[in-house]
């Protein structure tokens, strides 16, 4: 298995982090590998929610949310060909706003586990950008 870990810290309170990064239809604003992210099934979003995307690199996947405590952490496991993906958000109150974590579990099949670690190198460098791009998206008035 192998770890990508990205931290974000934001002056938006838990309860806005967490809704806009839970939810996984939100990645594609601030994600541009994430083509197009659809919830399967009704709302709300909690625990059993189930999507179906496409993201650049990993192609066509699907994703559950297991695990589902506002606004402080949530689980979700996404499954590509040959690679699945454990993401463990937390958010953490701040004196000012709030810190997100995003954990990135990676296990591959035999097909693909020698190239673990060349694609948590670029997980690493796209989940830098990535929290740029979702700090400034937390910041604009009315999220």
């Amino acid at each position: 298995m192998t770890i990508v870990v990205n931290r974000l810290d934001s002056d938006a309170d838990p309860e806005t982090v967490f809704d806009h990064v839970a939810d996984l239809r939100t990645e594609a604003v601030w994600n541009p590998a994430a083509r197009r992210i659809d919830l399967v099934g009704p709302e709300p979003v909690g625990p059993g929610a189930r999507y179906d995307g496409t993201w650049l690199g990993l192609g066509r996947g699907s994703a559950e949310i297991l695990e589902y405590t506002r606004p402080t952490h949530w689980r979700t496991r996404c499954r590509f060909r040959g690679l699945d993906i454990d993401l463990h958000g937390a958010v953490e109150p701040r004196d000012r706003g709030s810190r997100l974590t995003l954990t990135l579990e990676l296990a591959a099949g035999r097909t693909l586990r020698p190239v673990l670690p060349a694609l948590a190198a670029g997980l690493r460098v796209a989940g830098r950008s990535n929290m740029r791009r979702l700090g400034r998206m937390l910041a604009m008035p009315g999220v």
